[in-house]
């Protein structure tokens, strides 16, 4: 059958067919599941006529597959981590869906996911209290404190290179007058904000940070209609410096990522340069995004990072000289972009 066949070509030539009927080799999942590197023979397949599994006794990894199923994310992983290119796995999924005469058994291994839109009913909120837009802001009218605050607020967004964007907010409410806020839009109605700490807070028991998000939120998808490319960053100041979306985190969602393919657009990860973008690279690879690895200086960990030193068009113009679609040279990049 078409999967075996894959599978089995995917095995690394020195695993070995054990007297119990498993074929065993070093478990190439064990250090990306917090475990130390296998070099015991932990992994291995068993294979039967129309399924096969997946077993790791080091750090627990299973998946495994049957006639009627698709090639799932859990195999996927596994088959990208032993060097198969996510386009191949793709095809053979096609291959699948080619070879049922019967749509009743061909809809078995298509997910909702993947056969219907996925529709979100992210609702208004409100902005802190007293916020306004930061242009607006009547500055007679403030106390000097909070003068001297605002000014700060001001100072921040030039320096940071985002005054280009006029939709911030500041409010000279409580601990948000030493904030600027950025709020999240969804179909031109705000469904919440993210309020930045301006500069470096004074201690750790202060947030740099306060976040009111709705579950499974995309920044930015209202700004994707016109773009050919979709640049996915972990962080909402990364994607408004490229004019991309943001996850609000290195572990995207499934919802998350549907709603980025439901835009239609070439997919392009621009993975943080630390030891977490690694994350975000895994779920690149299982959803056949591209992923860009920009040369730029060490110190430079992100995009608001890069546009900080470079400005946004050399920044934006980086990232898209620098994608790369091959899964396995996306594995071997990712080792050495995402350092610790």
């Amino acid at each position: 059958m078409i999967v075996l066949d894959f599978v089995q070509q995917q095995i690394p030539g020195g695993w070995r067919k054990t007297p119990s009927g498993w074929t065993s080799g070093n478990c190439p999942m064990c250090t990306s599941h917090g475990h130390s590197a296998d070099t015991r023979k932990r992994g291995g397949f068993m294979f039967a006529d129309d399924k096969f599994q997946y077993n790791c006794f080091n750090c627990g990894f299973k998946t495994g597959w049957s006639d009627g199923r698709k090639i799932n994310g859990r195999l996927q992983e596994l088959l990208v981590a032993l060097g198969a290119d996510p386009a191949q796995i793709q095809r053979v999924n096609f291959e699948l869906l080619k070879a049922q005469d019967d749509k009743n058994i061909a809809s078995q291994f298509i997910t909702k996911e993947e056969t219907s839109n996925v529709v979100v009913d992210w609702t208004t909120v409100e902005l802190p209290d007293e916020s306004m837009l930061l242009h607006l802001v009547d500055t007679a009218s403030l106390s000097e404190r909070n003068l001297k605050k605002f000014i700060s607020a001001v100072e921040y967004i030039h320096h940071r290179g985002l005054d280009f964007y006029d939709k911030w907010y500041w409010s000279p409410h409580s601990h948000f007058a030493n904030r600027v806020i950025l709020p999240f839009y969804y179909k031109n109605k705000i469904v919440g904000y993210t309020a930045r700490f301006v500069g470096t807070p004074p201690d750790k028991k202060i947030p740099k940070y306060y976040l009111q998000s709705p579950s499974n939120y995309v920044y930015n998808l209202d700004a994707q209609r016109d773009n050919k490319y979709v640049i996915v960053t972990e962080g909402q100041f990364d994607a408004l410096f490229v004019g991309g979306v943001a996850m609000a985190g290195n572990t995207p969602s499934p919802t998350q990522c549907s709603l980025v393919d439901q835009l239609k657009k070439e997919v392009i990860l621009l993975p943080d340069a630390d030891k977490a973008g690694m994350d975000m690279i895994k779920a690149a690879i299982t959803h056949g995004w591209n992923v860009s690895f920009p040369d730029w200086d060490d110190e430079i960990k992100d995009a608001a990072d890069a546009v900080e030193k470079y400005g946004r068009l050399f920044t934006v113009r980086s990232i898209l000289e620098s994608v790369e679609t091959n899964g396995t040279k996306i594995q071997v990049m990712a080792k050495k972009y995402c350092k610790d």
